[in-house]
């Protein structure tokens, strides 16, 4: 698609009418006032074996095949405030009403466009082949202003005729005349850390720090540096951030194949740059997206929505279990519980007929204070880890994978248990894996985390707290417990606050 030459300059004298003049000086780390905000958002690039214009044939897809706005409904129900549309996945012709309409859906649906991408390569000699590419850069830009995108993805490119230095020295000269375009729609474009020149951040950053333009960064992707220490150059990079891509795997130079990244220590590097502004899960691992991808979106939406559970996991903290004996615990007296030992430091509760458990004798407060222990299921398939504790005059139990395997909440508020009250939320247990829990117990607050991901936020203030009835009632004040699983908890603590 392109503009008709009249729609075009009116579009242009629109926003040239806004557009600053251009900074003498070069990119800068940015300077945002406030503390870190993140909007979440998702790549379609992530489903991109199901979208139209796809290289895997339709027939191989045909059960799962979405459009655009089939995207958009993916974004909007799971979590994201936000869908970046890439280029690559709409049609060669698209027409700017087709673009207007997929803006009038989103925006019906609740989702902001939060950016677009292209593929372009910028390391190129003077000639045609690299007129093209800067030409066609800037038809995707007028595409991004009708779709109302603030950001664009670009590439700088790589070359077999150029050698590095002169590679660089084309790639700026042509991103600073794409920069001028585009800021005149208002435009940012964002610069990915993709190999080649800017395969590490030294000279991402040479190229960033030279391009002459304020809208201009770069478009941080967490999965693209195979650095000795990825997670230090993302952080080396990130204060020059305007986008960022978020990846499920991280590969060290040094690995022989792909990590789990780990989101937590992602969104802290975002936190600590200051990043205020949109985070795409671009999703590129083996699993299927439609089961793979609405946890992660999930587990993001808790870790950018508080920084709390990253910044209290520190404090004056009291050991529980010493790891080694059962000091201060005793065996709960259920009628059909299995063993319980410890091992390596690790409390195992065997699987019982119907609960197992340990109950805590020592001192114990009863109001303002957290609790923090690793549990892992090892066999079985409901609760492997039920902690029963005091708030207040009352007693409750967080439950973690419970009624078959997957509820995690609270028994009980107004006599409804963690499967039927505000609490409850379904989750995804995979055995023999560590998850860590934190308790808090405060005055009209009752909340919780799973890895760093709060999951029970409730206001208990004129509600009726209890335990659900029966043997778990056993399990007061304090006990941990399992249905009908054996499970390993470790690095039991408490503080007061």
């Amino acid at each position: 698609m392109s503009l008709s030459r009249r729609h075009f300059l009116q579009l242009s004298a629109a926003a040239a009418s806004f557009a600053a003049v251009r900074p003498l000086r070069a990119i800068e780390p940015f300077n945002r006032p406030g503390t870190a905000r993140m909007g979440l958002s998702m790549a379609a690039y992530s489903f991109r074996q199901y979208l139209p214009e796809s290289k895997k044939s339709a027939a191989e897809n045909a059960d799962k095949k979405l459009d655009m706005k089939g995207f958009i409904d993916l974004c909007a129900n799971n979590h994201c405030t936000g869908a970046e549309l890439t280029s690559y996945y709409f049609p060669k012709d698209v027409t700017k009403e087709q673009l207007i309409d997929l803006r009038r859906y989103a925006f019906l649906r609740g989702v902001a466009v939060s950016g677009t991408s292209v593929g372009n390569n910028f390391a190129l000699p003077a000639g045609p082949a690299r007129d093209a590419e800067i030409a066609s850069v800037k038809s995707w830009i007028e595409k991004a202003a009708i779709l109302g995108a603030p950001h664009i993805r670009i590439f700088a490119g790589a070359s077999k005729e150029l050698e590095a230095g002169a590679a660089r020295k084309m790639c700026i000269s042509a991103i600073e005349e794409v920069c001028d375009y585009a800021g005149q729609f208002g435009i940012f474009l964002g610069l990915e850390n993709h190999g080649g020149i800017v395969a590490e951040p030294e000279g991402l950053l040479e190229i960033v720090k030279a391009v002459k333009s304020k809208w201009f960064g770069v478009n941080l992707d967490t999965g693209n540096f195979h650095t000795a220490d990825p997670y230090a150059s993302l952080a080396q990079c990130a204060p020059y951030a305007v986008n960022v891509q978020i990846k499920t795997e991280i590969k060290p130079a040094a690995a022989a194949a792909n990590q789990p990244a780990d989101l937590v220590r992602l969104i802290k590097i975002l936190r600590d740059a200051n990043y205020q502004g949109w985070v795409a899960l671009e999703y590129e691992a083996k699993e299927d997206p439609y089961t793979a991808v609405p946890p992660v979106l999930a587990t993001l939406a808790g870790l950018m929505q508080s920084p709390a559970p990253i910044a209290a996991a520190a404090g004056n903290w009291t050991p529980m279990f010493d790891g080694k004996t059962m000091k201060n615990w005793k065996v709960t007296g259920f009628g059909g519980a299995g063993e319980v030992s410890i091992k390596d430091g690790e409390l195992i509760l065997e699987m019982g007929n119907d609960i197992t458990g340990a109950n805590y004798t020592g001192e114990l407060p009863t109001m303002n204070y957290e609790v923090s222990l690793e549990a892992k299921r090892i066999t079985g398939s409901d609760f492997f880890c039920g902690l029963t504790f005091p708030i207040g005059e009352a007693h409750m139990t967080l439950i973690v994978g419970g009624w078959g395997g997957s509820v995690m909440g609270v028994s009980s508020i107004n006599g409804d248990d963690a499967s039927e009250n505000e609490s409850t939320q379904f989750k995804k247990f995979e055995s023999n894996k560590w998850y860590k829990i934190r308790l808090k117990v405060s005055k009209d607050k009752l909340e919780a985390w799973l890895d760093d991901e709060q999951t029970v936020n409730v206001d208990t203030k004129d509600k009726k707290l209890s335990m659900r009835p029966g043997e778990i009632e056993e399990s007061m004040p304090f006990g941990l417990a399992t249905y009908r699983t054996k499970a390993a908890l470790r690095n039991i603590q408490i503080r007061k606050f």
